[in-house]
């Protein structure tokens, strides 16, 4: 047998912790992003239904994310593909809360400022990217890996 061989074989016995682990890093950075948006204090900019919509979304892709990384250690095609689209929900993200709280301008008593400034603004579409990342890659190596085993035990059968 060679090493290839041996590779795919060993497939049928591990779990696909790689995609799994990096379903868990897509979900704490968007922990980072949902706490740095959460604790900034913007007046009342932050009560409103947008912000209520975003917390659900947060609990939901949380979830989703979580059922993923265990679905994923079993080679599904199904959880592989959902942490992909989740990966573009998250790129989707930035052109939303972050991107509209950047342009909006609240008056305080030192004046009219921004929601959130530039350095708060980079930091959030860089979570959510990151985020992104973490979930599209998990899922393109599930979709591989998937494809892999199952061509694999195909010609097992067939032998």
């Amino acid at each position: 047998m060679d090493t290839a061989t041996i590779k795919k074989d060993r497939l049928r016995y591990s779990k696909n912790t790689l995609s799994s682990n990096f379903a868990l890093l897509a979900i704490l950075f968007n922990i980072f992003y949902f706490v740095s948006v959460y604790k900034t204090d913007a007046g009342n900019y932050f009560y409103s239904f947008t912000i209520g919509v975003s917390v659900i979304y947060n609990l939901l892709f949380m979830l989703f994310t979580f059922l993923s990384s265990e679905g994923i250690k079993k080679y599904s095609l199904h959880y592989s593909v959902l942490l992909i689209v989740i990966g573009v929900l998250q790129i989707a993200r930035v052109f939303y809360l972050p991107a509209k709280a950047h342009a909006a301008v609240i008056t305080t008593a030192a004046g009219n400022l921004p929601v959130i400034g530039d350095a708060l603004y980079t930091r959030l579409i860089i979570f959510l990217l990151i985020s992104a990342a973490f979930a599209i890659s998990g899922g393109v190596i599930g979709v591989i890996k998937n494809r892999i085993l199952n061509e694999y035990t195909k010609n097992l059968s067939i032998k």
